[in-house]
């Protein structure tokens, strides 16, 4: 994967570095795809789902060889198997190098239903796709932290991959709570990058797809494909997650992904901040943060 001048913010994936995850201790949610091509280049794997016969599905369709991947029946919305997950791996292979948080679910529930009265309201709406797609999320980082410091040899390259969305850049009317718990992923990227990179040498980088051929959009596909609007392949997603998983020079980025092509997005943010801040509010903010910089302002006591 490489960066370009700062004026060309594409990304590009060079798949001949995931070789090098070759004996790699890979745990990760989901995604049969991402599976496929890690287990083609020699991964170790321990996967998580919810969906057994799905998992399982996925481990019987792979090239079969010495090291099959284990699978590992979980809710990721609950620590306590989200523990297990970690703790597979550590068993079977003493070490985990890489964490990938894909696991993910569109909307659910209504949460502003046109039809929603003040009698109506009173019934609480569901919390799922929050449950997924962020409390998941934040419990598997939280975890894979200390397993990827776990028996670490300095220099050895440890990464968490997440994966946030389009809707984690842009409006997305109408996916209320998924809207919601895409942006949190991106903060949680935004809180960890800087200390788990300078205390601990582990990357955190997240992709943002635009939409992609999925389960989850077999509802409003068609509708993309009549206009001819790039549209992500499976495939195309998981060649991004190992992409930054394995690029030891990616680290605190996000990365939206397109019809297969990548474009970096924090380093524009931060670069063009003055044009849409301001010059002055831009100063102060940036000054706000070497103040805070490593996170002990804000321990409660």
């Amino acid at each position: 994967m490489s960066g370009k001048p700062v004026t060309d913010n594409r990304v590009h994936v060079d798949e001949s570095k995931f070789a090098e995850l070759k004996d790699k201790v890979v745990v990760l949610t989901v995604g049969a795809s991402t599976v496929h091509s890690l287990h083609a280049a020699g991964a170790l794997l321990v996967i998580g789902d919810y969906d057994s016969s799905a998992g399982e599905e996925t481990i019987a369709s792979l090239h079969p060889s010495a090291n099959q991947p284990i699978f590992v029946q979980i809710d990721v919305s609950k620590y306590a198997d989200n523990i297990r997950l970690f703790r597979t791996a550590l068993d079977k292979y003493g070490r985990v190098d890489h964490a990938f948080a894909i696991a993910g679910v569109i909307e659910k529930g209504k949460w502003f239903d046109p039809g929603l009265t003040v009698e109506t309201v009173e019934k609480e709406e569901t919390m799922g796709t929050m449950d997924v797609n962020f409390k998941g999320v934040a419990f598997f980082t939280r975890i894979a932290v200390p397993y990827l410091k776990h028996d670490r040899k300095e220099g050895e390259d440890r990464s968490i991959v997440l994966i946030s969305s389009a809707a984690g850049v842009r409006d997305s009317p109408g996916l209320f709570m998924y809207q919601c718990s895409k942006h949190a992923v991106m903060g949680l990227l935004r809180t960890t990058r800087k200390i788990l990179w300078e205390r601990d040498g582990i990357r955190v980088n997240a992709i943002c797809p635009a939409l992609s051929e999925t389960q989850m959009t077999v509802t409003i596909i068609d509708e993309f494909k009549k206009t001819n609007q790039a549209i992500n392949s499976a495939d195309d997603v998981a060649k991004y997650i190992i992409g930054l998983g394995v690029a030891k020079e990616m680290h605190g980025k996000a990365v939206y992904v397109e019809g297969g092509r990548g474009w970096e997005i924090m380093d524009g943010l931060d670069r063009t901040m003055p044009a849409w801040l301001g010059e002055e509010p831009t100063k102060r903010l940036r000054q706000h943060l070497e103040t805070v910089a490593q996170g002990d302002g804000w321990k409660i006591q």
